[in-house]
This record gives C-alpha cells, structure tokens and sequence, in this order.
C-alpha cells in the first residue's frame, strides 16, 4: 500500500510519502504485538492510518492511471484546510518502502526523541514527564518543563478528606512500538490506597509523533460522585516551566482557578465552562512560547461532562491556592514556580468519561496546523 503526493513545481511528478498503519481492535484500543510481522497482513475496517499532511500536493488532474502504480482501487484523500491531496491505492506490483522512524523510543532513559523535541518519562511513574525538551535552532536542547505531578483530592461525605500524589499513583509503560510516523505504547495506572493496588482508568494508549503527542484520556467513576463527594474534590494535574519558558509569552484559552467558585458547585462551573463550548464539545488551551516554539496543551471535551463542571482551570501557581484547595502536603505542592490544570470532579455520574488531550511540541508559535485534521476521503476509482 502506498500514498503518493503530485510535486507542486513539476505536474505529474509523483513520490511516496510515508504512511504508518496501526492495528486497533473492537474497543478502539491498540493492538501489540511480538514482531512486526503483523504488517503482512490484510488490512482491516478497523485499522489507523497515520500521515502527514504537510507532505500533501496538488490535485490530481485527468486520467488515474497517472500514478506510478496502482492497485484496484485509488482514494483521494483531500486535506480541507489547505486544499492539498494524496492518493492512497495498493501497490501490488510493487516491494515495500521502508522509511526511518521520525520518534524513536530510549527504553533505558524512558526518552521519546524526535527532529524537534526530547519527552523523558518519569522513571517511577510514566504518567508523568521528568523533563521536555526542544532543539533550538542552533543545534543545542533548551529545557521547557520538568517534574509533572498528579494529586488527587476527594472529600468524601460522612467520611474524611483522602488526598493522594504521584507517591501513590503508579504507572508503567507495558507495551510500546515505533514506527514511520510515530511511537506508540500502552500505560496501565494503579492507584496504592491502604496497601491495595486500585486499578484506574485513566489514560492507556498514548502515541507520540514528530511535533506532537496525544493521550485520551479516560477517568471511570464507580458511583455517582455528587452522592459520595463534596466539591473541592478534582484532580490536579501540574508542572514547573524552565526559568526560559517561563520568560517567554504564555496562552491561556480557558477558565482560571478560582477556589470560591469551586465551593458553590458544579452547576456554578458549567455556567463558565460552557463558553468554551461548540455544538457538542467544547476546547481548552494552554500554550507556552519558548524563543518561537510551542509547548501547548489542548483538550477537548464533551459538554455533557462540561455542563457536570468537568474541565480545566488554569492554576498559575499552585502554592497561591494550596491552602485553599486543601492540597497542602502534597508532592510538589511547595514550591512557588508550579503550573498546572484542575479538573472538578463531584459532579460527574457514575460511569467511564473519555476526552482528549494533545500535546504541541516544538513547532512554531504561529503553526495554526492542528492535529487531527480535516481530511475527506473519495474513492476515484
């Protein structure tokens, strides 16, 4: 199978751009495997396909068979925002094209690599990130963000306050594969209470590309929360900005944390968090310039859960409102140089609550290029 793009100075001038195929099962979960040989097999309904859509050319003008090869069947696929196309058919006539892998993946360090970024695991905790770095344009690597932590807060009803931290939350990278476009990996999460390992369902696959990485996110919530929660109970998800970083111009597109705010409850909440919305999902952004490069973080969720008071606020420096939240003992919680997002979750209904988070890393500022794209797909022959 090949994508083929038109040179945009020499019509009928055609190459192959890189194309990676990620296998994915009933459940919209990643599937690994032991070897690569899962790569001689059909393709099925169910199967990603991961490109670029910088790569893409003009349209194809005239008669199909204008391409270098060509199987049964051409598809075109249109990338709407710019107006630029590719063609994807099935080249049987053709050996297979291997391209180099534009993430690789340092198992020892726990390191992601790409032309444009370093994105180094917490060696205890791969949820979280040691360090993120970006290559300058000078060769050199200038740290962006270092020592993610989580911290969890539920005040439950007719019982006492629990607050649990990165101390108590363990996660590990169980599977992982690289491949043209991408590394990919599974990470399971165990949340330690009283001895017991508590399994979690937050975030599982995760991929990471040339200048981003994306997480879906997912929290199951066993009960209805507004029955066993007070407000004030969330999660907090922080980092501290490089003294660069934190020189450079920020972007906030959504709501900063206000504790009183909080106290009055989710539907107090919703009514901010709904302004964020379009139709049935609603966005957030954080955004961090680093002499012209981006590190940014976009969420987007569904407004039913909106409407419960689930989304993020901006916390500029969590020491300022620690005493507030109740988050005083937390891991990190001391020092004065922490950013992060809250999530308010006692208005959440019992049951799983997916949304999705994206991470921009390393391209420039003012990219307005997005991913995932606007793509449509025709079938021309």
């Amino acid at each position: 199978m090949r994508l083929f793009v038109q040179s945009a100075t020499k019509p009928g001038q055609w190459q192959t751009i890189p194309l990676q195929v990620d296998p994915i099962d009933e459940n919209g979960r990643l599937v690994f495997f032991g070897s690569g040989d899962y790569m001689q097999e059909s393709l099925t309904a169910s199967d990603l396909l991961v490109f670029r859509i910088e790569d893409f050319g003009p349209k194809l003008v005239g008669r199909s068979g204008q391409l270098p090869c060509s199987g049964g069947q051409i598809y075109e696929l249109n990338e709407t925002t710019t107006n630029r196309y590719a063609y994807l058919t099935n080249c049987d006539q053709a050996g297979a094209v291997r391209y180099p892998n534009t993430v690789s993946f340092d198992a020892a360090a726990k390191q992601l690599q790409s032309p444009l970024y370093k994105y180094q695991f917490n060696s205890k905790n791969h949820m979280l990130f040691r360090a993120i770095k970006f290559r300058l344009p000078n060769g050199t690597w200038e740290e962006v963000a270092t020592d993610s932590q989580m911290l969890i807060r539920a005040d439950a009803k007719n019982f006492f306050t629990m607050l649990f931290d990165s101390r108590h939350i363990e996660s590990n990278l169980e599977e992982n594969r690289s491949g043209p476009l991408g590394s990919l990996a599974r990470v399971t999460f165990f949340l330690r209470v009283l001895f017991f390992k508590i399994r979690m369902s937050l975030a599982t696959d995760v991929g990471f590309f040339s200048d981003s990485g994306h997480i879906p996110m997912m929290i199951n919530i066993p009960v209805n929360a507004s029955a066993y929660l007070r407000h004030g109970s969330g999660i907090f998800y922080s980092w501290v900005l490089s003294s660069a970083a934190r020189s450079g111009g920020r972007g906030v597109d959504m709501p900063v944390l206000d504790p009183e705010v909080v106290k009055k409850g989710p539907r107090a909440l919703a009514d901010i968090g709904v302004r964020y919305c379009q139709g049935k999902d609603c966005h957030f952004r954080y955004m961090v310039d680093l002499n012209g490069q981006r590190l940014a973080m976009d969420i987007s969720i569904r407004r039913d859960l909106v409407e419960r008071g689930f989304f993020p606020f901006y916390v500029d420096d969590a020491s300022a409102v620690s005493d507030s939240m109740g988050w005083d003992g937390g891991e990190g919680m001391g020092g004065s140089a922490r950013s992060g997002m809250y999530f308010e979750v006692s208005g959440l209904p019992k049951g799983e609550h997916p949304w999705d988070f994206w991470l921009r890393l390393g391209s420039p500022v003012e990219s307005r290029r997005t991913c995932p794209a606007p793509v449509r797909v025709k079938l021309i022959r």
